[in-house]
């Protein structure tokens, strides 16, 4: 199938030095169709491992846009998302490339996108050897974010989507525009965006359907098996890929709960975490070991 006789949905993948992994995404949505049938837009954020010189040579008919390794994850969705909207295309779909879509899955997404063009649809990602679920949406209450999940043959609606598969029409960018870069270039780029679009009147969903296999690397409290203490956990504050980047979970929080959420924020990451940390961070490797096994243990459980 050609360029000219695909639909105009545009696949969005941004990659950084993963070579393997972004080829075996490749390849999975090669399996099942999905190459044939969509436009396939790789951003490739500064790569030096010969992701795009592979990409080229495996599958020439897709589309690889180059960055300077500063996009960071919204950046590049956001450069993918401009460039898709230019070739005229009606349905994005945001696929990380440790995502491996299962067949239809994205089908499914695109079929519910076009019964509402409000409507942004996210997969339900499940552990790969597990089966357990690892990414979907996110909730909230008064003082908390809370991840969900949706069972197969179910959706379930939510106030904000991980962004790992997610689909959307061009409608929604010309309500809402393209992502914030500057408060999320890595993280909460995401589940702000669609949160927003909530906002603005749109509708989020998780599919239990659509089903891509994606682990789960962001644990809780995987920090206490570091041999490090404090001073190399508060670096990870001021380094934008990580999951506790200062500027992003403070305007994550402010965006989720309101202006209080600053207050949440502080009193989570700075008074009661730290005062953990203190304490852990004093006990012997071995010991946080064995705190970690029994804090996964009981988060399974809840």
């Amino acid at each position: 199938m050609n360029a000219e006789s695909k639909e105009p949905v545009y696949i969005i993948i941004p990659v950084h030095n993963r070579k393997s992994t972004t080829l075996k995404c490749l390849e999975t949505l090669n399996q099942h169709g999905d190459l044939q049938s969509y436009h396939v837009v790789v951003v490739d954020d500064g790569s030096t491992d010969g992701t795009a010189e592979a990409i080229h040579c495996l599958y020439p008919n897709i589309t690889v846009l180059a960055g300077d390794g500063n996009l960071w994850w919204t950046g590049a969705i956001k450069k993918g998302m401009e460039y898709a909207y230019e070739q005229g295309a009606e349905y994005f779909v945001w696929l990380n490339d440790d995502c491996y879509p299962q067949k239809d899955a994205i089908t499914k997404l695109l079929d519910l996108c076009k019964s509402d063009s409000k409507l942004i649809v996210g997969g339900q990602s499940l552990d790969p050897d597990t089966f357990e679920p690892s990414y979907g949406g996110i909730i909230t209450n008064f003082r908390k974010i809370i991840p969900i999940t949706a069972p197969k043959n179910q959706l379930k609606e939510c106030e904000g989507l991980n962004g790992n598969l997610v689909c959307f029409s061009r409608t929604i960018i010309e309500i809402i525009g393209y992502p914030n870069t500057k408060l999320f270039p890595h993280y909460h780029g995401d589940t702000t965006y669609t949160h927003t679009a909530k906002k603005k009147g749109c509708k989020l969903l998780i599919c239990g359907d659509a089903i891509t296999f994606c682990k789960n690397d962001h644990f809780p409290v995987s920090w206490m098996v570091n041999e490090g203490y404090l001073l190399d956990y508060w670096k990870e504050y001021f380094t934008i890929k990580s999951a506790f980047y200062w500027k992003a979970e403070l305007n994550y929080y402010r965006e989720m709960l309101g202006l209080f959420g600053i207050l949440f924020y502080a009193y989570d990451r700075y008074i009661k975490f730290g005062l953990i940390f203190l304490l852990v961070s004093t006990l012997p490797l071995n010991l946080r070991i064995k705190l970690k096994q029994i804090g996964r243990t009981i988060t399974k459980v809840s």
